[in-house]
């Protein structure tokens, strides 16, 4: 398991491995009483209302999974608009000015362009399965509470600084027997900024596989481009289309 870091900020190749890979999102500062320990649901339920009522998000990331032990990080940045749209870049490890990838979903397509190979995929998104992206976790928050059952995790260090750790675990209904899942979300409190996704799976054959997302730099509803959630294959690139499949 990578070791987890706390990224706080001033202001989701994935999440699970879906993108998300992943995640998300976003907030506005709610007035809650300390009179009592926060339950689960209602932080989590902060974090839904925070969500709900911003309608774009930004961040910096940093990726890492670890796979059978081979670790893996890739830095980059993203921006979420509701409610399914999304421009991820990935950038060259030495040089942030430098992107090696560009994923962008506009609401019909995700489209993911490799400068490297000069080659565009090209995937469908509108199904029913994907009715609205949170970065990090691949689901609607509706889905999330409905599919998922949620325990607070204790952090010695991370708890005195407003963080709190949500740990959420299949229900019966959406349980893999090939695999045992967890998603965990890291959220602040104040804002209710997520500040850092996570997923662990093991398969039946004892395959272990991790990705922690940790967020920098976040901001919420600020002023985008209006092409900046357009696609526009790059002269001369190969087009895969599996929009189909």
């Amino acid at each position: 398991m990578p070791r987890r870091t706390y990224k706080s900020t001033a202001a989701v190749k994935a999440t699970g491995p879906q993108i998300f890979l992943l995640a998300v999102t976003l907030v506005s500062v709610l007035f809650v009483s300390n009179a009592h320990p926060q339950t689960v649901d209602e932080i989590f339920q902060n974090f839904k209302n925070a969500y709900e009522k911003s309608e774009n998000f930004s961040a910096n990331f940093e990726e890492t999974t670890l796979i059978s032990n081979r670790k893996n990080v890739a830095r980059g940045r993203f921006i979420f608009g509701k409610p399914n749209l999304l421009r991820k870049e990935y950038v060259d490890q030495n040089d942030a000015s430098k992107v090696v990838q560009t994923t962008v979903i506009d609401g019909t397509y995700a489209w993911t362009y490799t400068p490297i190979l000069n080659q565009v995929n090209k995937m469908k998104w509108n199904n029913p399965n994907r009715r609205e992206l949170i970065p990090g976790i691949g689901a609607s928050l509706e889905d999330v509470q409905a599919n998922y059952n949620m325990v607070l995790v204790p952090d010695e260090f991370a708890n005195p600084k407003g963080i709190h750790q949500i740990a959420l675990t299949p229900k019966d209904h959406m349980v893999n027997a090939n695999a045992k899942e967890k998603l965990l979300i890291w959220v602040k409190s104040g804002e209710w900024l997520p500040v850092q996704f996570g997923y662990e799976s093991e398969l039946e054959n004892g395959t272990r596989e991790s990705a922690i997302v940790a967020l920098t730099e976040i901001q919420r509803d600020i002023k985008i481009a209006p092409d900046l959630f357009k696609f526009v294959v790059p002269k001369d690139a190969e087009v895969i289309d599996l929009s189909e499949n």
